[in-house]
């Protein structure tokens, strides 16, 4: 089971049209909202991380050693403004390309995603192979997600902003959901979502310092 090749896709391609601007590159803590995320798939034992961004990206939002980070390949989508699927595809098809096994999908706008949920996640998939392992927020199945390779045809089909969620609860399909702490799940969409979101990660960060 150690064996499943588990790769990972990393969307951040999206043109933040409600934040209107581009929400990668707010601050968030030391480094930037993008990074977060990104950072955390790095830390796993996910590989390769597939970095799914627009064809002229400058990948400014990133620092160094992430842009250069020896796990990280960046496919770079011309559909990109097509929606999420297309952006989902680009991605998958570099994951079979790598032969992955299985992918897990994280968005570029969830900083609360931490490793350690992405290795739940995995460890689920490795053990009970299933075709996806979802996270669940309340119940309703969102990303991080991992889908088994059996389901990447029926992904590559998906168009618009469907991404993978369109086949969740699918009778042919056989998932498994994990009910994880519901901060990881909130993605930042708007200006109210970022400030309740940079309030949300300076309270956390005070309660840590507060216990050492």
């Amino acid at each position: 089971m150690s064996g499943v090749a588990i790769a990972a896709i990393y969307l951040a391609a999206g043109q933040s049209r409600r934040m209107g601007t581009d929400k990668r590159a707010l601050p968030w803590g030391d480094e930037t909202l993008g990074a977060a995320g990104l950072k955390a798939a790095l830390r796993s034992r996910l590989a390769p991380v597939i970095v799914v961004v627009p064809p002229d990206d400058a990948l400014a939002w990133l620092p160094a050693e992430l842009r250069d980070h020896e796990n990280c390949r960046f496919a770079r989508c011309a559909d990109h403004c097509r929606g999420q699927a297309h952006s989902l595809a680009c991605g998958l098809q570099v994951a079979i390309a790598e032969g992955a096994d299985a992918a897990a999908v994280l968005l570029a706008d969830q900083p609360f995603v931490t490793s350690e949920t992405i290795e739940v996640l995995a460890d689920l998939y490795r053990r009970h192979r299933p075709d996806y392992v979802a996270f669940t927020r309340f119940g309703t199945p969102m990303p991080p997600v991992i889908f088994g390779k059996r389901m990447f045809p029926s992904l590559l089909t998906l168009k618009g902003d469907a991404g993978g969620r369109a086949l969740f609860g699918h009778p042919c399909w056989r998932g498994l959901l994990y009910e994880g702490d519901e901060i990881a799940g909130i993605d930042i969409d708007t200006k109210d979502d970022y400030e309740h979101a940079v309030t949300h990660q300076k309270e956390k960060e005070g309660r840590h310092r507060g216990r050492r």
